[in-house]
C-alpha cells in the first residue's frame, strides 16, 4: 500500500507502508515542524497534532521510517529547555542595564 505524507509547509512525501513503517528509495528530506502532520493511505487519513520523527535501520538498500505522536515528557523537555533559554536572555539584559547604569 502507498501512503503521502503531508507536511503544514506543503512538503509531500510518497511511501510504502509496511506496518507501521513508511519506506523510501533514499531518505527524503523531512520538514522541522511536524505539527498538523497528515499520512494518507488507501484506509483513511491519520493526523498527528505534533510528531516526532522517528528513522529505523535499512537492510534492504532502502530508507525506513515512522511518526508518532510526540510524548508529553518530551514536550515538557522542551518547555524548559525554551525557558531556559529566555531566563538565560533576561539574565544578559539585566546585567547589560545594571552596568549601563553605574558607568
Amino acid at each position: 500500500m502507498e501512503a503521502t505524507i503531508k507536511f503544514k509547509d506543503g512538503t509531500e512525501i510518497t511511501a510504502q507502508v509496511n506496518g507501521d513503517c513508511y519506506v523510501t528509495e533514499k531518505k527524503p528530506s523531512i520538514p522541522k515542524d511536524l505539527t498538523g502532520l497528515e499520512i494518507v493511505t488507501d484506509d483513511g487519513t491519520k493526523t498527528f497534532e505534533e510528531a516526532m520523527f522517528v528513522e529505523s535501520a535499512s537492510v534492504d538498500g532502502k530508507y525506513w521510517f515512522t511518526f508518532i505522536e510526540k510524548p508529553l515528557e518530551v514536550k515538557q523537555a522542551e518547555q524548559i529547555a525554551q525557558q531556559e533559554e529566555q531566563i538565560q536572555f533576561l539574565e544578559g539584559c539585566i546585567m547589560e542595564m545594571s552596568e549601563e547604569v553605574y558607568k
